[in-house]
């Protein structure tokens, strides 16, 4: 009878801690316009995720919904704001007004050579020395966590390729933000949708090319309709902000959540320019394959992407003070000083494709550099 009281009392005990291990846990909602399948997704955030539940002994687990499933680009700050979601996937281009400080240092396209240089530098800026960036975030109840930068921006082409600058006047280019004021300066016609939305845009004539990275002509599969790639560069967009947080949710987490949260954002970060870098190499590779051509840029083109790089930085700013941004010079200088600090320390790195070694040391200086110096509510 004893024995039948203590296996009782121990089912009981057992039951007990499974239910308080149930109540503690728990699952939060994120959303991005972007395909389950691109690199963000499967090599930044879904191992992130893992191992931020395996840290937590499974009391905080995720739950995603890709693809503009439950928000889309322009929704997504909406849905993070109102609790339907609690992390998203922003890009501030979508959403300039409400987002202006960030966004005028995502619209400095022009400064960007070097995705690993710019996912650094935005980092630096929007986490550490840019408290008017963060708050633009925090007023719409959202706590940025982590952001990375797209490799170089190219024309990608449906009918033909774009070698001059008179091959873009009266073309359909999808570009946002400085990459729309470029296809506008060369007499093309910026199309602004989200990057979701390009390969149906294509696909149905409303777009003849598209501005953007290598990797996209495989993530979203616009190498089955871009066939023709301008090998000259247009500059980055590095206003990716892929971990952002409700600022309520992340008040509800323990200290140990918050910490194993806070520890693998450098390595998820490192993980998603390491996968943009690798691919660019690969796609154009798998492209020649698909049929992509590679179609030479002439001086001509170069000159003029040249000419509007020198010219966009002052309308940059004036755009930026006209959406009510205090002093947007000052942020303009914080951030070409972080873009030439990132330049020295990923040249000290290595030049060309980096090996796991050089990686190992661009994770530990994101974290040195900026993420402990981050400042959490």
């Amino acid at each position: 009878m004893a024995s039948v009281r203590r296996l009782v009392a121990a089912a009981v005990v057992i039951g007990l801690a499974s239910a308080a291990a149930s109540a503690s846990a728990r699952e939060l909602i994120y959303v991005s316009n972007i395909p389950a399948k691109h690199p963000t997704h499967a090599i930044g955030l879904d191992p992130y995720f893992d191992a931020v539940t395996k840290a937590t002994g499974g009391s905080l687990t995720f739950k995603t919904f890709p693809g503009g499933t439950l928000a889309g680009g322009k929704t997504a700050l909406n849905a993070v704001q109102n609790g339907t979601a609690d992390m998203a996937l922003l890009a501030d281009i979508y959403t300039p007004n409400d987002l202006p400080v960030s966004t005028l240092v995502s619209d400095l396209a022009v400064l960007g050579r070097d995705a690993r240089v710019m996912t650094a530098a935005v980092n630096q800026m929007l986490l550490v020395d840019c408290p008017s960036c963060k708050r633009d975030y925090v007023r719409h109840k959202v706590l940025p966590l982590s952001s990375y930068s797209l490799t170089p921006y190219h024309f990608l082409c449906t009918k033909s390729g774009i070698a001059a600058p008179e091959d873009i006047v009266g073309r359909k280019i999808r570009g946002t933000g400085s990459m729309g004021q470029l296809v506008a300066a060369l007499g093309g016609t910026p199309v602004n949708i989200t990057s979701g939305e390009i390969y149906e845009g294509l696909q149905r004539g409303q777009l003849d090319c598209t501005l953007g990275p290598m990797p996209w002509l495989r993530s979203y599969t616009l190498w089955d309709l871009a066939k023709f790639v301008t090998d000259s560069s247009a500059g980055t967009y590095h206003g990716t902000n892929f971990i952002n947080i409700r600022t309520e949710t992340w008040k509800k987490l323990t200290p140990k959540e918050r910490k194993a949260m806070a520890d693998g954002l450098p390595h998820a970060t490192r993980m998603i320019a390491e996968a943009y870098e690798n691919d660019d190499d690969s796609v154009i590779a798998a492209g020649k394959e698909k049929g992509v051509v590679m179609v030479a840029a002439t001086p001509a083109l170069e000159a003029a992407i040249d000419k509007f790089r020198e010219s966009d930085i002052k309308r940059v700013i004036e755009t930026a003070r006209g959406r009510g941004v205090k002093e947007p010079e000052k942020i303009v200088a914080q951030f070409r000083g972080n873009v030439e600090k990132w330049t020295r320390l990923v040249a000290e790195i290595g030049k060309g494709t980096w090996t796991p070694a050089q990686w190992d040391r661009y994770e530990a200086l994101l974290r040195d550099e900026v993420f402990s110096k981050v400042k959490y509510p």
